[in-house]
This record gives C-alpha cells, structure tokens and sequence, in this order.
C-alpha cells in the first residue's frame, strides 16, 4: 500500500475518533428526563432543590376561599399542562392562586417592604415582603413575593405593613405569549423564601426558597419548630381574613393571602 494511501486511513481513523468524542460529549451534556438539573455556579440558585413538602390547605367550611390552582413542586400548570423544564428543573417554585384581575392581595403577615418592581416573561409586576420572626411567630425570617401583579403597588420601599393589609391586585403582567397566549393568565404567584441569619437584609435573594404552606403548617401548629426541620404529610387549616374584616383564627400572625367570602 502507497504511503498516501496510508496517510488516508489515518486521517479517516482521526475524524472517525473526534466524532465520536464529540457525540459522546454532547450526550452527557444532554439532560435525562425527569432528572433536576442544578444552576450553574454563580446564578444564586445552586441550592433551588424543589421538594413538594406534602401538605394539604383545608379551608373552614363557613368561608369560600381562593384555593391554589397548581402546587409548589408540581410539574403541571393550572391547566394540568406539563411545565417545560428550566432553572427549577421544570419543577413550581411556588403556589398559584387564580384570581380575576384587581383582585385584592393582602400581606400575609405583618412585615415590610423590601422591593418591588417589574420583571419579564414568568416574572411580571412583583412586589417582595420581608418578615421578621417577631411577626409571623417563627423561628426564621420570611420573604414572599407577589408575582404577575395588576400595577406597580402605592407603597414605599421600607414602608410598614400590617398582617391583612391590602398591598398589591392580582393581574396577568408577565404571563402573556408562549403557553398562555395573547390573553395571558390572571393569577396570583406566590413565592416564599426563608432565613436563619435574622440580619434583617432588605435582599430576599439569600433565603431558602420553601411551599408557602409550611408558613401556616409551622405558625399554627408547630410556631418553635426550626426552619430546616422536615414537614410530615399533612391537612393544612388554613388562617384568613373575611371580606368583611373579621380575622379566624383570633389571634393568629398569618392569613391566606386572599380575602375569603362568607357564604
């Protein structure tokens, strides 16, 4: 065999070789369904692992209240269309509340305004609280967002809040195009974070991103249980204000965060 023809087949062998390295490497890349991916490094989201925590609302029968359409760590919308993968691995970061536009949204405990502002697709108008153990009775701070909001709210960075108070509308900002169309989805999306340090920092971007459940779950049932503790499956009964102001249960440091109408 001539020696062109041998440098032939080497270099056929090479490229055969870095295909396949190549192919290989792109496999491995590839996500496996069902898998969580983890954030890369320095996005503030490495330890966004969504478990579903197991816990159940129960509402009083005396009250109509709005129930959460999709659960935090659920893969399905409200809709039950299946979520499309992405940061949280396709997985609910939070709860979703459907609700007509404008509807009220109250804080669901005393605490302050951290931020607020607008966002992009998924995120929308959003307002942050931040609460101290003080006001929720809780062994660990609590930040929580409203999402998709009708309007920037009328309150100041820093600004005070009580435990009821109205603090945003409900509204579709950030959810129009893509799976929900031109019309977009009025919702509510609630999202709470949690913090042992107590530093008081006005950035909720620190915290441990957990359901909202469990603020209601540990508040009413368990108020000196530590914040890494894990939660037992469980009916919820959830805390409210009615429409027409009354707080059930006396006493209590948390409410839903929409008004329930008496029947």
């Amino acid at each position: 065999m001539s020696s062109r023809n041998h440098l032939f087949l080497f270099a056929l062998k090479m490229i055969l070789v870095l295909v396949t390295v190549a192919m290989h490497g792109s496999l491995q890349a590839q996500p496996r369904r069902g898998m969580v991916q983890k954030p890369p490094a320095g996005t503030g989201s490495e330890n966004e692992a969504i478990t579903p925590s197991g816990l159940q609302p129960i509402f009083p029968e005396q009250v109509r209240c709005a129930e959460i359409a999709s659960p935090y760590g659920s893969q399905t919308r409200y809709d039950n269309s299946l979520r499309q993968s992405g940061p949280l691995g396709g997985y609910h970061g939070g709860i979703d509340i459907t609700l007509a536009e404008g509807t009220p949204l109250l804080a669901l405990a005393a605490g302050t305004v951290a931020s607020k502002g607008e966002g992009g697709m998924l995120e929308g108008i959003y307002l942050w609280l931040r609460h101290t153990p003080e006001d929720t009775g809780l062994a660990y701070w609590v930040y929580s967002k409203y999402q998709h909001l009708e309007s920037i709210p009328d309150l100041d960075v820093g600004a005070k809040v009580a435990m009821g108070q109205m603090v945003a509308r409900s509204g579709k900002t950030g959810t129009a195009g893509k799976h929900y169309g031109v019309s977009g989805y009025p919702h509510l999306h609630l999202t709470t974070r949690k913090s042992l340090s107590g530093d008081g920092s006005a950035d909720p971007r620190g915290g441990t991103l957990f359901d909202p459940l469990a603020i209601y779950h540990e508040a009413v049932g368990k108020p000196h249980e530590s914040a890494k503790s894990p939660l037992q499956a469980q009916a919820v009964p959830i805390p409210y204000v009615s429409t027409d102001g009354k707080v059930t249960p006396p006493g209590t440091r948390v409410v839903w965060p929409v008004a329930c109408q008496p029947k």
